[in-house]
């Protein structure tokens, strides 16, 4: 099959379509497909775009009103030589495919991961809600246009992936997909995942970690205010990524005198990141909401703990370990300061060991390749 994957972000940024779509299209290539990748970016080209098995376009950001334009521009330009063509937004490069599909009256697939309209909320600041909480309280239909074009989107795919029961239940809910057009795909958990690193748990770092965007859903103020409480003065906070809370929270860390105990660093490649943290404490991800985020499972199949938000929607969520309150500055500093403590942290990470959930980028990839099938 000749398959175009679509996506707002990719490698090197952070972020589960980044990570997801790079992974699958290497999968889908090796299976004798030809796959093409079509993106925006920061940059139009970047050093290692040729060690990518598959053809990628790059659209470089400009102007909001540009940069959808242009994206149009690439998808209607290529739209037609693909059997296959399958989103992993559904707004930004979202919208573009559609108006695209009407033109052209090629099918396609949109895969969703998050909440575009909840994390437009969360970065204009308003009060923080998790993402069931936005729309069942209506909040959602306080963005009334942004609504509808994610409704024109999902209503012209052909299927609507979701990588969690939950997270289809809730979009059925308010969006109307029909039962006959949703499919669960989950996110995979990785095997033999190393990038040539093995984590040594006799030289364990103090390096508390976030990687991913700077963004108001990540909920990174409240992990910076929470480690301030942090007993453990040789503790460090480490923040890998970039996006535009990034000079907020670099002002938050200077107001509260701990610019000597919390690092920034660069988004980089996912080989490179596990590379980089392999030896840390635990990573964290303090979101208000995180939709299955495949860093857990990776985390998880490197053996790096990890505190996460209680809202998740991951298969694993039903196993009993450490979980945080995104609301409650209290609740994630008692949680940082109880994995202080070397027996507590023992048997955390003991009990993360016991957790066991297989999906495999095989099998994600069968399953996909099953899904792409009936579009043709």
């Amino acid at each position: 099959m000749r398959i175009l994957l679509i996506t707002g972000i990719f490698e090197p940024e952070i972020g589960g379509p980044a990570t997801y779509t790079a992974r699958l299209g290497k999968k889908l290539v090796a299976l004798g497909h030809t796959v093409k990748v079509i993106t925006y970016s920061n940059e139009a080209r970047f050093d290692f775009d040729s060690e990518y098995p598959f053809a990628l376009v790059r659209v470089v950001r400009r102007g909001k009103l540009s940069n959808y334009f242009k994206f149009f521009l690439a998808v209607l330009k290529n739209i037609r030589n693909f059997d296959v063509v399958y989103s992993f937004d559904w707004v930004s490069a979202g919208l573009p495919l559609r108006l695209a599909s009407l033109l052209t009256g090629k099918k396609y697939a949109v895969r969703v991961g998050g909440g575009y309209i909840w994390e437009k909320y969360l970065a204009e600041g308003r009060s923080p809600v998790t993402l069931k909480d936005f729309y069942q309280t209506g909040l959602y239909g306080d963005y009334p246009v942004l609504y509808r074009i994610i409704k024109f989107v999902l209503r012209g795919a052909e299927f609507v992936v979701f990588n969690s029961a939950k997270q289809a239940d809730l979009y059925q809910t308010f969006y109307h997909v029909d039962d006959s057009r949703v499919k669960v795909i989950p996110n995979p958990t990785p095997e033999n995942f190393s990038f040539g690193v093995t984590r040594d748990e006799t030289r364990i770092n103090n390096e508390i970690v976030f990687a991913g965007r700077f963004i108001k859903m990540k909920n990174i103020e409240v992990a910076i205010e929470a480690f301030t409480r942090v007993k453990n003065t040789s503790s460090k906070l480490v923040l890998i990524g970039e996006g535009p809370t990034e000079k907020s929270l670099r002002a938050l860390v200077k107001k509260l005198g701990i610019s000597d105990r919390v690092s920034f660093e660069p988004s980089m490649l996912q080989k490179d990141l596990y590379q980089r943290i392999i030896q840390c404490h635990y990573v964290i991800l303090p979101s208000w909401t995180d939709i299955s985020p495949n860093q857990i499972y990776e985390c998880l199949a490197l053996g790096i703990p990890f505190l996460m938000t209680k809202e998740n929607y991951l298969t694993i969520n039903q196993e009993d370990f450490l979980k945080i309150d995104p609301a409650s500055v209290d609740d994630v500093a008692l949680k940082m300061n109880s994995l202080s403590d070397a027996g507590t942290y023992k048997a955390f990470t003991d009990r993360l060991k016991q957790i066991k959930f297989s999906y495999s980028w095989d099998d994600a990839t069968r399953d996909h390749e099953a899904l792409f099938k009936k579009l043709i």
